[in-house]
């Protein structure tokens, strides 16, 4: 009978004679490197170099939409057209922070104004918007870090908005166990797949997974060094610094998980991309040291300004080193989509279901948070629309 490749019928080593001891040591030695060849796991793809010449020209990234009043740092475009734009206070926006572009152009805070309010029970109202994930089904999940100021203390608890994106109301408010923060936390970036929530800590890394029908929360890869801030971030003028020269730290800040749920990447805006297998936070028999390797570096991203990733497992990336948006595909094949002077620190860019990306240039390094109170961002902020390529990459 003829056996498949990887199951080829072995010698028999009994049957080797003591004066064959020389081949018999020969056979072995083969047969101990196959065996370890076939026990081990199959590898990924390893992932090549960034593209230097972008794709698409100039004309395939067209102004959407603007603001004279407030900075956008997210978008995500709803199927009937309509937008969701993110203004967090933390940067020095005054007004709602979260708000919906109607197909005419015109804005109201979303899902209404009382969510919006600047002050009264925090429960019910967006205290510091830190991110925000659209579902398939129509579920908009918004987190609310509680700390409108990053230099301070919270001021709230961290929660949870589930809103109907249909019927434009909350649904729930899932709270964030205290026990699953440290003192200095600061929330920032949130990624759902059914029943869990993946969220990143900036202030101190770390991942939270929150089973959100019960509103247990969990901390993961705390203080792990593949999610600090342990590289500058870099704009084209040159590493961002605090208002005393000191380079800005920003821990884990963004955060995607794939269509299967079957992993998260994870990433602090000046360090590497980091792919961490879901299964692993499920596991009861995991020990610290398995947990601490269960992070692959996935790519040696540039500073990002945000990502998003697409229903096909492809990530996109705002590239704030540079003004670009680039692409990563699940087979890991690297993207430079567009490069274009008009992106200054595009932040976390949105899909829409027709082929297009949406991407605010945020001019975050300009804001008063960077600034030391005294902003210097040239007006109006534009939230740019990406005609993306309908090619495979080129070879």
């Amino acid at each position: 009978m003829l056996l498949p490749t990887r199951h080829k019928a072995l010698p028999d080593l009994c049957s080797v004679q003591p004066s064959s001891r020389t081949a018999g040591r020969v056979v072995l030695a083969a047969l101990a490197t196959v065996s370890l060849t076939l026990l081990q796991p199959a590898r990924p793809a390893l992932a090549v170099h960034m593209p230097k010449v972008p794709e698409l020209p100039a004309s395939a990234l067209e102004p959407f939409t603007q603001s004279d009043k407030q900075v956008w740092d997210a978008v995500v475009m709803l199927p009937d057209g309509r937008a969701l734009l993110e203004a967090p206070i933390w940067v020095g926006n005054t007004g709602p922070q979260l708000s919906v572009r109607s197909a005419d152009g015109s804005f109201t805070p979303y899902p209404d104004a009382a969510w919006n309010a600047e002050d009264g029970d925090a429960s019910k109202r967006i205290v510091s918007i830190a991110g925000m994930t659209l579902l398939a089904d129509g579920t908009l999940w918004v987190l609310d870090s509680g700390v409108p100021n990053h230099k301070a203390a919270a001021v709230a608890p961290a929660k949870l908005i589930q809103i109907d994106t249909r019927q434009n109301t909350v649904v729930r408010v899932v709270p964030i166990e205290a026990s699953a923060l440290h003192k200095d936390s600061v929330l920032s970036g949130v990624a759902v797949h059914e029943n869990t929530a993946y969220v990143a800590d900036s202030g101190v890394a770390g991942v939270l997974v929150i089973d959100l029908p019960s509103a247990s929360a969990h901390r993961f890869l705390d203080r792990h060094p593949a999610i600090s801030a342990t590289r500058p971030i870099v704009t084209p003028d040159g590493p961002v610094t605090t208002a005393n020269g000191n380079l800005l730290a920003i821990d884990s800040s963004m955060i995607a998980v794939s269509p299967d749920g079957k992993w998260i990447v994870v990433q602090p805006p000046g360090g590497y991309l980091s792919r961490v297998e879901t299964t692993i936070f499920t596991d009861p028999d995991v020990t610290p040291a398995a947990m601490e390797e269960s992070v692959t570096q996935w790519y040696k991203t540039p500073s990002l300004g945000g990502m998003t990733i697409g229903p096909d497992g492809t990530l996109y990336w705002s590239d704030i080193s540079t003004g670009s948006i680039l692409s990563y595909t699940i087979g890991r094949i690297p993207r430079r989509l567009i490069t274009d002077p008009r992106l200054k620190w595009p932040a976390t860019p949105g899909l829409d279901t027709t082929g297009h990306l949406y991407v605010p240039a945020a001019q975050l390094n300009h804001t008063a948070a960077f600034q030391n109170g005294k902003p210097s961002v040239e007006w109006p902020v534009t939230v740019y629309k990406l005609t993306l390529p309908t090619t495979p990459p080129p070879t």
